[in-house]
């Protein structure tokens, strides 16, 4: 009978995909001149990540995932997460512990890290990732994310467990297409972060306080994001605002725009603006675009990038 063949075939499909493996490289190459600085050409990154999915019959159970990389022409090799995750039910709970990303506004489901802007999350110095465990999932429209972290970032371990950083953000999904999400974000205790953010430049130690709302809009060939926050620093609160937008005008050219500002820890404001294209063939994607940034005093950057990405499932 029809369903006894069904039964047969997805029994299989449960035995094969019982532990499954996707791996992903990556190389980000770029290109550009600024004012003041001049002409500059780098191997940006190259990274590589592997994902080990076990299964049982009622859906994944248990995720080892790890993604490092080497950044600024094998200047340095950064491990941004390296955890295990048990998954429950649904997806309704999942539980994580190792180096986990923290759930902190857009980066839950967005990264600029291969934008060719400067990262947003550089300026006002909100870590990516950090050791400890990471409670998260999804009921209904709502997700939700809540860690608790060592507070050291990417950076050395001083001690154990450490000063401590928790972060967390809830959101919510608007519509019947789904095309409007919303999410609130906040965090208190520790973060260790560069300067230049991942671990790059100077490293320092912030007691901070911070809280954040984020918008995803998909709109027709559009997809418009906006954050905005602030956060307590140096017993100052300071406020950021940046947003991005990514218009597919034909199959093979989008048109992407970003503006961030924020206040620096030094004092002042400090605003950028970015305008380009990006133009995807295969299994790469050149990009092309102009930066304005101005602090206190203006500086223009052009640069070009070409992206490539490899996927293999086994």
């Amino acid at each position: 009978m029809w369903w006894r063949s069904a039964a047969a075939a997805g029994a299989l499909a449960a035995r094969t995909a019982s532990a499954t493996l996707f791996l992903n490289a990556e190389a980000d190459l770029r290109a550009g001149y600024g004012s003041g600085a001049g002409g500059d050409a780098e191997f940006h990154a190259l990274g590589v990540s592997a994902r080990k999915v076990f299964a049982d019959g009622r859906g994944d159970r248990l995720i080892l995932f790890a993604q490092a990389e080497a950044v600024h022409t094998f200047e340095k090799i950064l491990l941004h997460q390296a955890y295990a995750e048990y998954k429950g039910p649904m997806g309704r709970w999942n539980l994580a512990a190792g180096r986990v990303p923290l759930p902190w506004g857009l980066q839950t489901s967005w990264s600029p890290d291969r934008m060719l802007f400067t990262s947003p999350y550089t300026g006002i110095r909100a870590p990516f990732s950090d050791n400890g465990i990471l409670w998260r999932g999804v009921v209904g429209d709502w997700d939700y994310g809540l860690s608790l972290t060592q507070g050291y970032g990417m950076e050395r371990i001083e001690a154990f467990p450490g000063p401590g950083n928790l972060t967390g953000r809830v959101g919510h999904t608007f519509g019947l297409e789904g095309n409007l999400v919303a999410g609130l974000s906040f965090a208190t205790g520790t973060a260790t972060v560069g300067e230049e953010g991942h671990g790059m430049g100077d490293v320092a130690a912030e007691r901070r306080e911070a809280f954040a709302l984020d918008l995803t809009w998909y709109e027709g060939r559009g997809v418009y994001r906006i954050e905005g926050g602030v956060r307590q620093a140096h017993e100052h609160w300071l406020a950021t605002l940046f947003g991005t937008a990514d218009y597919a005008l034909l199959p093979r050219l989008t048109l992407q725009g970003a503006a961030h500002g924020y206040e620096s820890h030094h004092g002042g404001s400090v605003l950028r603006v970015y305008g380009g294209v990006a133009i995807p063939w295969k299994r790469f994607t050149l990009r092309g675009g102009y930066e304005y940034e101005k602090a206190d005093v203006g500086s223009h950057r052009v640069v070009v990038q070409l992206h490539g990405l490899l996927s293999v499932v086994r």
